[in-house]
């Protein structure tokens, strides 16, 4: 906010009789601030304020189906609507340059497609085809893609697999580079990319110049490690979901050393109830969600973890409120202009399970884990992301 400080006053300085030299300088302190439009704290108004547009959630639909889907919430109006945007069952989302891409899986041929759309009217730029069925795309370039692939044998067990280069230009899948067994997020730092193989509690490194694999970091008692971030600090946190005897946790590396600098334990076994989002970086709060979501099929406990990640720390463990209706937890995001959670369920079906075949409902949450309202989603949300404007 600019200061109400005005010409008339900057004027009548000269005149003052100051009894001291101290005074006469936080006048002219003031008087300069007056001048820059600047607040005491730093901000200008000239630079505008950010605006949450659209809550972006992405109903992954039936698989069976492919029926994809997003739903977008404007929390100015707390209104919800479902778009149809012609995809199959919907794996994951990210922003880059101005674009959402939608990552899904399409049944029929046993491989993928990465959608692009605009953030404006959410209208479909491009699509580029992928020969394996993809889970998350990362970008260590403004024109290119990485694409963590899945690839099973005929029991379902995970097989190593790749990351699918992609030319962002021509919209082409260049390279294939082999990394571990279901690799999924991805971390760009330092000109490397840190993917996730979660089959083998590892990390690839990637030259993100050369696309070849640097080396392969083992990542003692991290059980399933599956979302990467890169923080304000430049560390990579590393998600490790936990299983069996081995807790759950974030680790926190260094991108240049590939060392672990610090873990945090969590409480519970990290995943959501379908597969999808288990976990949510806010860059604006510095702060990093996790969920243990899986309450049905797992040892899932409907709680959320919030680290800070500034500090290393555990900074709060958040109840989902109960809900009769409602079970497990499947996709979590934070939004930092208007400090809410979002945490999205799936309905109860037959035998207190699942219902993957029914619109699901997300929570709009305050900082202490209160239900501030909800909103319908379409059939089974999976992903959640934001879509911000400058005012």
């Amino acid at each position: 906010m600019r200061s109400s400080f005005s010409s008339s006053v900057l004027a009548s300085l000269p005149n003052a009789r100051l009894r001291r030299p101290a005074v006469w300088i936080a006048f002219l302190a003031v008087a300069a601030l007056s001048l820059t439009g600047c607040d005491l704290f730093g901000s200008n108004d000239d630079e505008g304020r950010r605006v949450t547009t659209d809550v972006v959630i992405a109903n992954s639909g039936n698989f069976s189906a492919q029926d994809g889907s997003l739903t977008l919430y404007n929390p100015t109006d707390s209104t919800a609507a479902l778009r149809d945007i012609e995809v199959a069952f919907i794996n994951s989302l990210a922003q880059h340059n101005g674009r959402l891409f939608v990552v899904d899986n399409t049944a029929s041929d046993n491989a993928g497609k990465i959608t692009s759309f605009d953030t404006d009217q959410l209208e479909q730029i491009d699509q580029i085809s992928n020969p394996r069925p993809p889970r998350y795309v990362a970008f260590p370039g403004d024109d290119k893609g990485y694409i963590t692939n899945q690839r099973f044998d005929e029991n379902f067990n995970a097989q190593p697999s790749t990351v699918s280069v992609v030319d962002l230009v021509d919209n082409s899948v260049t390279k294939q580079v082999d990394v571990g067994r279901s690799p999924q997020g991805m971390g760009v730092a330092g000109g490397k990319v840190f993917v996730a193989n979660a089959a083998d509690g590892t990390l690839s490194v990637l030259d993100a110049d050369a696309d070849t694999v640097n080396t392969t970091l083992s990542l003692p008692d991290c059980a399933s490690p599956k979302s990467v971030f890169v923080d304000d600090e430049n560390e990579v946190a590393v998600v490790c979901q936990g299983g069996g005897e081995q807790a759950s946790e974030v680790l926190f590396l260094s991108p240049i050393e590939e060392t672990i600098k610090d873990r945090v334990e969590l409480g519970a076994p990290i995943g959501s109830a379908n597969g999808s989002q288990s976990a949510y970086y806010s860059e604006g709060a510095e702060e990093l969600y996790t969920v243990s979501g899986s309450e049905a099929f797992g040892n899932g406990t409907g709680e959320i973890f919030r680290i800070d990640t500034n500090a290393n720390a555990l900074d709060a463990t958040l109840e989902i409120p109960q809900d009769d209706g409602l079970i497990g937890i499947t996709a979590v995001g934070y939004d930092d202009v208007t400090q809410d959670l979002y945490a999205t369920r799936l309905p109860v079906g037959a035998g207190g399970f699942p219902l993957f075949t029914a619109n699901g409902t997300a929570l709009v949450l305050d900082r202490q884990g209160n239900e501030v309202t909800r909103f319908e989603t379409g059939n089974a949300p999976g992903h959640i992301t934001f879509l911000r404007d400058q005012q």
